[in-house]
């Protein structure tokens, strides 16, 4: 779609159909709304659950690495070792136009 141009002076209607501009609008606010790492926080809690969400946070989502801070070691390495896998699954399922690699844990 080009501009048209600053002093246009010709007989033809510059405006636009809404059908015409609809399509496009609507693919790149898609885009902009799945790429928001804000999402992939928030939705920490739901996946992991009530018990699990109150002793971990979510604090970054990076080029498909997700980093959480857990509260203890214990509970460090139960996700690391027997959650990771599933919960990884759970994300590429809840996003799926989103590239999950892997979920980092940290005690903090």
């Amino acid at each position: 779609m080009r501009r048209t141009p600053k002093f246009y002076d010709g007989n033809v209607p510059t405006g636009k159909k809404i059908g015409d501009l609809l399509p496009e609008i609507l693919s790149d606010l898609s885009g902009k709304f799945s790429d928001q790492p804000h999402l992939i926080l928030e939705a920490w809690p739901e996946i992991v659950g009530e018990r699990i969400g109150k002793m971990s946070r979510a604090v970054s989502f990076n080029e498909g690495v997700l980093k959480v801070l857990v509260k203890n070691s214990t509970l460090l390495s139960l996700l690391v070792e027997h959650e990771k896998h599933r919960l990884v699954a759970l994300f590429q399922e809840r996003f799926p136009k989103i590239k999950f690699q892997n979920i980092f844990f940290k005690i903090g």
